[in-house]
């Protein structure tokens, strides 16, 4: 798995903040805590319970939503890949993705037409 439950955590708190342009010390302030449990969320050393990440989120004036949906690891295997692709190399797939989808978009307007 490619991700983490205290990345995951830490990420949300930190993106919250930064969208509400709080730094530690203010967003500490809107939930009775130290700068540093700020921190230590953030760093991913602490893990918050969801209900404290949803707090946190509102603390920041936003709102955090759910939903389930089945589980799909079909994009594993292009992570893989892209990973052991130099920056070039990723840069030529990209490319090449964008003119195949070009093509198919010229096919579609083509018979259209």
């Amino acid at each position: 798995m490619y991700y983490n439950s205290y990345m995951i955590s830490g990420d949300l708190i930190k993106e919250a903040r930064l969208r509400a342009g709080l730094t530690q010390i203010e967003l500490g302030a809107r939930l009775g805590k130290a700068q540093s449990v700020i921190a230590r969320w953030e760093r991913g050393e602490a893990v918050p319970s969801l209900e404290t990440v949803r707090e946190v989120v509102r603390a920041c004036d936003l709102d955090l939503t759910f939903f389930m949906s089945r589980f799909d690891d079909s994009n594993f295997t292009v992570i893989d890949e892209h990973l052991r692709m130099t920056p070039a190399q990723r840069f030529a797939d990209l490319m090449a993705r964008v003119r195949f989808h070009d093509r198919l978009e010229q096919r579609k307007a083509t018979h259209r037409a």
